[in-house]
């Protein structure tokens, strides 16, 4: 049921309503309308509604009468009144101004249009004229605010340009008077640019109501001096000086007319200290020299509001290095947990005195700081999170990953509600504060946000359930950005401890480190100084050997749990030479348990992903990124933040270098999960065969561009696709595969400006192939190999679908209809992708089988197990030896050759899936079928456990040593050295002989 006025009335706090209705009728000629009366009892302060109308009449009742005859219109004045005592005062300064503010006959800009100065000389009439455009401004921004008809991003919109128009007057007037007092400042034979920069909110577009105006003055480096005029001549240093003064008092000073806006330049070079204004090369100068962590935050929301706006923004582009830094910065790890300590002590003086909106716990500046550490730590290498306002950066760090949607919506919601509390603050009488009011206050502070309705009893509880939860979740996701507190040095093992306190007693550490079970303590001792030193060219500091007594027990911990932990030190101690003997590298560790036990995990797993990590080792972020948690990303994901990517790299060569940062930083993830337990081998596969396609295809769009700017065309003369052959096409690639790749094309015209379309086509397709191949300052992406092209490397590189096909139709062999198997266009024009598809249908499964052909890929298998398995006294060839990969992928290709005519089902890329569907199908009776697959999958399993320990491909699978225990371990085997290392070649050969069983009844039946 709707509350009665009254009980709107005793609500709000009035105690005598029968009083109140008397006083109002006294004040309002006739009868009260009942819209005037509801909106009485339910403004925020129904006695301060009363009182402001009383007020306003005795000042001024003829801009009243209106009112008197429009209810609607009367109703909305009312809970103007019982606002915001600002209001009531700035409608008796603009009596005028009452109608259109109140019935929102338009926008603050379209009502209240920026006035020219009619005497810059005039300083009292500059002044004047900016307090009345800040004073209209300003009501019909309130006006909109509090009747809402306003959204949070329209109201600090209307502010921010609000300020930025007054500030350009300032500047335009102000300039106008020196220059007729002491001449013009050139630079050249034009004006010499002055730019002001704003920072913080402003730069943000996002100003409440009693925000300061956070400001930087700049000046052209050429500029001379004035040109001289009645008042002398001034130096360009002295002329600008003046010139950010006047502005500065313009908007700052208290007159009888109040203020425009408080002007703080604090985070100008130097602050307080340094000149009020600097040149452009000066203040490039103070940050590259000087600059720290918190102007570097600063300055991620900067943007030229008034004056020479192209000299602002060339002066950010300048800034961007510094700003922005390229890789991870682990000092700004460390400078942001010395941000975030300092937050925290500010917060604990502040909650004595109520919860501060902005620095209280969940407040907006925690908002703030999770938005910019993340911006600091990231938005060097991934330009599309560089946005200044609050909002729009929550959108793009969800877009890109570095929130979830979950997290990003909370504080989006969170931001609003507390921006819309403050804002409800400050509107009472244009207080600086951000505190929330007890008792009467907080009340008529929840009704002005709604909460009067509909139960009006319950407004202040339900107004600070809200504060509650929002706060809630704001600190969660503050306290998330550094994860855990560091952890205590006594939670762990002594010895290790004690290891780092005798590291002198040479005898002593070896012994213990063969306790712990390192198979090299010489070695291991090695690295272990290395790690405890730091490198002859950056040695240790004493900060740094403190926080490795810290953290140092948590990494020796780790390092014996790795699989295999002499490795794990040694690529520990190598990656601390890659990144200097840093303090804040090992506070990152300190904060980041998770990173540590995955970083060391990683570094006794992989000799590949480790040789990956120390030659990048800006890619730590990717350890403490939100992103990682995601196990998978799909190639569409990839393929869309590609295309971002690449857009915005500025030539070709930047284009090479996105494109390998990209597959670095994702060949890190997926080996991470993998070697987390977190993938099985066919999901492995997947994603680097996605990551594959999706850097492929990047890298042929980069190649078109470059072809086509080459030859002077705007549009391909060619229809042209990438063929994805072997591991690539059957979606089967593993950590060191090469990419086997077909090309092929359809001409749509002759030439391509001056050069025939083959010349065209080839040129594009050696362009895509340096793309992926050439080494960079990034590395290399891929290997390309190209001989299982038509002819071989007797053939051309590019093929056209015409002799594509007439190839494969008159002078193929078996073993190409059985590496066609596996073809699947991977890159290209999708146009051309299905008759490519339909030419290898027909290749491969429309002939007959021939009578001899499993005889024939028997004969193929033997020769590759003789010529390329070699000797087997030493080690396995899990791919080419007896009972290996290989003879399941032949055994199956004869299978899929045979019935892939006569049951489509069995036409499948990958051996995974043609396995299942030769069963699903009964070509392959069921228990076989398990058999191989098992062996399929334990084969896969080992052989990517084999190559992710090394950079370089490798099937061998050692019959003993130390290095048989860490694969075993790597693969989950629990135990001893001796029992994991007997069970894996138990459980290899028991594989490998059920497979050659099978393969042999198939293939060689008469063995």
């Amino acid at each position: 049921m709707r509350p009665s006025v009254d009980e709107l009335l005793v609500a709000g706090g009035v105690e005598a309503p029968d009083a109140f209705w008397s006083r109002l009728a006294e004040l309002w000629p006739g009868a009260v309308p009942a819209d005037v009366s509801h909106a009485m009892a339910g403004a925020a302060d129904p006695s301060l509604a009363l009182a402001a109308l009383a007020r306003i009449r005795e000042a001024a009742a003829t801009p009243l009468a209106p009112f008197y005859e429009a209810p609607a219109s009367a109703a909305r004045l009312v809970t103007l009144l019982g606002a915001s005592s600002l209001v009531t005062r700035l409608l008796l300064a603009e009596p005028d101004f009452w109608q259109a503010v109140v019935n929102e006959e338009g926008t603050p800009e379209a009502l209240v249009p920026v006035p020219s100065v009619a005497d810059p000389a005039d300083t009292d009439g500059l002044w004047r004229v900016l307090r009345t455009l800040k004073r209209r401004r300003m009501l019909v921004i309130a006006a909109r605010d509090l009747l809402a008809k306003a959204t949070l991003e329209e109201t600090t919109h209307g502010l921010s340009v609000l300020a930025e128009d007054a500030l350009e007057l300032a500047v335009q007037a102000t300039r106008a008077r020196l220059v007729a007092d002491h001449g013009e400042v050139l630079a050249g034979t034009d004006p010499a640019g002055f730019a002001v920069l704003a920072m913080g909110k402003l730069g943000g577009g996002e100003l409440n109501f009693s925000s300061d105006v956070d400001l930087v003055y700049l000046r052209a480096d050429e500029a001379g001096a004035s040109a001289g005029g009645p008042r002398g001549v001034l130096s360009a240093q002295e002329f600008f000086s003046r010139l950010a003064e006047g502005v500065t008092r313009a908007l700052h000073q208290n007159t009888d007319d109040g203020f425009v806006f408080r002007v703080d330049l604090r985070l100008r070079p130097e602050g307080t200290n340094g000149p009020i204004v600097n040149s452009r090369a000066g203040a490039l100068t103070y940050y590259e020299a000087w600059g720290q962590t918190w102007e570097r935050g600063a300055f991620l929301k900067a943007r030229p509001v008034a004056g020479d706006r192209a000299l602002g923004e060339a002066y950010l582009v300048d800034m961007e290095p510094f700003v922005y830094r390229r890789y991870l910065d682990y000092a700004t790890i460390e400078d942001i947990a010395a941000m975030k300590t300092r937050i925290e002590t500010s917060l604990a003086r502040s909650r004595a005195k109520g919860w501060n909106l902005k620095l209280g716990r969940g407040g907006i500046r925690e908002i703030e700081f999770v938005i910019q550490s993340t911006q600091l730590v990231n938005a060097g290498k991934d330009a599309r999170i560089r946005e200044r306002n609050s909002l729009a950066a929550l959108t793009a760090l969800v877009e890109h990953r570095y929130l979830t949607p979950e997290d990003g919506d909370v504080l989006a919601t969170a931001y609003r509600f507390l921006r819309q509390v403050e804002h409800k603050i400050q509107l009472v009488d244009e207080r600086q504060t951000q505190v929330v009011p007890d008792r009467e206050g907080e009340r008529s502070l929840a009704r002005r946000l709604g909460y009067g309705q509909p139960e009006p009893s319950t407004a202040v509880a339900r107004f600070r359930e809200d504060c509650t939860r929002h706060a809630d979740i704001v600190n969660a996701a503050f306290t998330s950005v550094f994860h855990a507190r560091r952890q205590s040095t006594a939670e762990g093992d002594p010895r290790f401890a004690g290891v780092l306190a005798h590291l002198d007693d040479e005898e002593a550490t070896r012994a213990s480190l063969a306790e712990f079970g390192f198979r090299d303590p010489d070695a291991s001792s090695g690295h272990l100084h290395l790690l405890w030193d730091g490198p002859s060219r950056s040695p240790a500091t004493p900060r740094r050997k403190k926080l490795l007594r810290e953290v140092g027990p948590m990494l020796l911990d780790a390092v014996t749990q790795a699989p295999d932990p002499d490795l794990a030190l040694r690529h520990l101690a190598d990656f601390l030479a890659a990144v200097g003997a840093r303090s804040s590298f090992l506070s990152l560790l300190a904060e980041n348990p998770r990173t540590l036990s995955v970083l060391v995990r990683l570094f006794g797993t992989s000799g590949f992903l480790s040789a990956l990590l120390i030659r990048h080792p800006e890619m730590l972020d990717n350890l403490v990124r939100a992103d990682l948690a995601r196990v998978t990303v799909s190639k569409e994901e990839m393929q869309a933040e590609l295309v971002g990517l690449v857009a915005a790299a500025e030539d070709y060569e930047s284009c090479l270098d996105v494109l390998r940062r990209f597959r670095h930083e994702q060949f890190l993830r997926v080996g991470i999960n993998d070697v987390e337990g977190l993938l099985p081998f066919h999901a492995v596969s997947d994603q680097l065969s996605d990551l594959a396609e999706a850097c492929l295809d990047a890298a042929w769009r980069v190649a078109v561009e470059e072809t086509q700017a080459r030859y002077e065309v705007t549009t391909s003369p060619a229809r042209f696709v990438v063929l994805g052959m072997g591991k690539l096409g059957g979606r089967e690639l593993t950590y060191n595969s090469d990419l086997d790749i077909i090309f092929i094309y359809v001409p749509l015209s002759e030439t391509a400006g001056s050069v025939a379309v083959h010349e065209y086509v080839t040129r594009l397709a050696q362009t895509l192939m340096t793309s992926l191949q050439v080494q960079t300052r990034e590395g290399r992406m891929y290997e390309i190999d190209t001989r299982l092209r038509p002819s071989g490397n007797a053939g051309p590189l590019v093929s056209s679908l015409e002799a594509f096909a007439r190839y494969h139709a008159q002078r193929a062999q078996l073993w190409e209809r059985q590496a066609m198997i596996k073809a699947r266009v991977v890159a290209g024009d999708p146009s051309l992708a299905a008759e490519v598809a339909s030419i290898v249908h027909r290749f491969v499964y429309e002939p007959a089988f021939p009578e001899d052909g499993a005889a024939e890929i028997h004969r193929i298998r033997m020769r590759m197990e003789r010529e390329l398995a070699g000797s087997e006294r030493k080690g396995f060839n899990v791919k080419t030896g007896r009972g290996g990969l290989v003879d399941i992928e032949f055994l199956v290709q004869m299978l899929q050759l045979r019935h892939g005519g006569a049951v489509p089902e069995v036409r499948q890329h990958s051996t995974r899936a043609a396995l299942a569907a030769l069963a699903y199908a009964g070509v392959l009776p069921e228990e076989e079928a398990r058999a191989l697959r098992d062996g399929y999958a334990f084969l896969r399993a080992l052989t990517n456990r084999l190559r992710i320990e090394r950079d370089q491909p490798v099937e061998a699978l050692e019959r003993e040593g130390p290095g048989l225990a860490a694969v075993a371990r790597r693969l989950g085997y629990q135990g001893t050295g001796e029992e994991v290392a007997a069970r894996l070649l138990a459980d290899h050969a028991g594989h490998r002989e059920a497979i050659r069983a099978i393969y042999q009844r198939w293939l060689q039946p008469d063995a």
